[in-house]
């Protein structure tokens, strides 16, 4: 059954992805990243239940609409943008793998977003990404980020980069520490099939900048990783 309900998730999701690259681009060429944002935001709370993927959110409350975060979630699967795109309600961008910007459709749509490419290769590249992204976020415009920095192998949370939390340092914003439980139970990065279900979108409290103002940020990013850590065992 699972395997009939995956077919026919993909064949309804690729039509969708064509459509939301179209309005990516419609609004790059316009030069207005915001006139599409609650469809597309739509549109990607969509993809999920395609595949018969029911998202459950708690915390929204944890959320101030009207200020920048640094949102930092656990990384599962390629199910991840759509949740935390569709789900998230303030404006942000993404910082992603550079590696995802050359794949067909997807990487159009990244790259026409705005959302910043990240190399784990080229740390040199990898500064100038997050200098642009504290920039962006000087701005007001919040900015997503896995700080495992590769959807996980077994289920369980990996270590951290330090990128991440160079990038709080410097841009002096609350973080939002965010877990999708259950999603690795919808699909695996070692499978094509996808398990239809129920995924918990949780928010938690605010990681202030007063609480991290003074420790290093290896240290924060201990701080966070235990925190995510206990909301997926929670």
């Amino acid at each position: 059954m699972h395997f009939f309900t995956t077919i026919a998730g993909y064949l309804f999701a690729f039509p969708l992805l064509f459509i939301i690259m179209l309005l990516v681009l419609i609004q790059s060429f316009i030069g207005n990243q915001k006139i599409f944002e609650k469809v597309l935001k739509y549109l990607c709370r969509l993809f999920p239940a395609l595949f018969g993927i029911k998202v459950k959110t708690f915390g929204l409350a944890n959320l101030d609409p009207d200020k920048p975060h640094i949102f930092m979630s656990n990384h599962v699967n390629i199910f991840d943008g759509f949740i935390l795109y569709g789900y998230i309600p303030n404006f942000f961008r993404g910082v992603e793998l550079e590696d995802h910007f050359s794949w067909p459709v997807w990487g159009t749509i990244t790259r026409k977003m705005g959302n910043i490419p990240i190399s784990h290769r080229n740390a040199e590249a990898a500064l100038t990404s997050l200098d642009k992204a504290s920039t962006i976020i000087s701005k007001g415009t919040s900015i997503t980020i896995l700080p495992e920095g590769h959807r996980t192998r077994d289920g369980k949370l990996q270590a951290f980069k330090g990128g991440p939390f160079r990038l709080a340092k410097k841009a002096k914003v609350d973080i939002i520490p965010i877990v999708m439980k259950g999603l690795w139970n919808r699909k695996s990065v070692h499978s094509k099939i996808v398990r239809p279900g129920t995924v918990e979108l949780k928010f938690g409290d605010p990681v202030t900048v007063e609480s991290y103002n003074d420790i290093s940020h290896k240290e924060l990013n201990v701080k966070v990783k235990e925190i995510i850590l206990g909301m997926l065992e929670e």
